[in-house]
């Protein structure tokens, strides 16, 4: 699972905290030296899209570490990822048991800062600027050319 700091470089979990079996906080840090930002993002069981074949009752996922298995107890995997935000991003699973076949969606997004980056203002805005796509730059220099 890819998380990612405010800065636009990637973090890495350091550890986790259960909230809940479905639902963590997860530790992470900045792998930019410069920035050194530390902070929380929950992951948290969403919905599921199919069903377990096996028991409908053991449907719901238990987060351990940054690692989620299916309520059958077999590792789940990431198919898909669709990034809302740079703080927000929906995480699609599927479980690895071909017998149980569930597909489930959890949610992981940016809570609160441990400790904040060591970066200027203007250098997390040149970094937020380069993530962005060429039409957006475009839409955000017209939109600063108002002011």
């Amino acid at each position: 699972m890819r998380v990612l700091c405010k800065c636009g470089s990637r973090a890495i979990i350091s550890r986790s905290e259960a909230v809940t079996d479905d639902c963590a906080n997860l530790l992470c840090s900045c792998t930019d030296p410069e920035c050194g930002h530390t902070f929380v993002s929950p992951l948290g069981y969403k919905h599921s899209l199919a069903q377990s074949a096996l028991d409908t009752a053991a449907t719901v996922p238990v987060v351990n570490g940054s690692r989620v298995t299916c309520g059958c107890g077999e590792r789940a995997v990431i198919t898909k990822t669709n990034r809302l935000s740079n703080d927000c991003a929906d995480l699609y699973y599927l479980c690895k048991n071909p017998a149980c076949g569930h597909k489930f969606v959890m949610s992981l997004y940016y809570s609160h800062s441990l400790s904040p980056s060591s970066k200027t203002t203007n250098e997390l805005a040149v970094a937020l600027v380069k993530a962005l796509t060429p039409n957006q730059r475009q839409n955000l220099q017209q939109q600063m050319s108002l002011f």
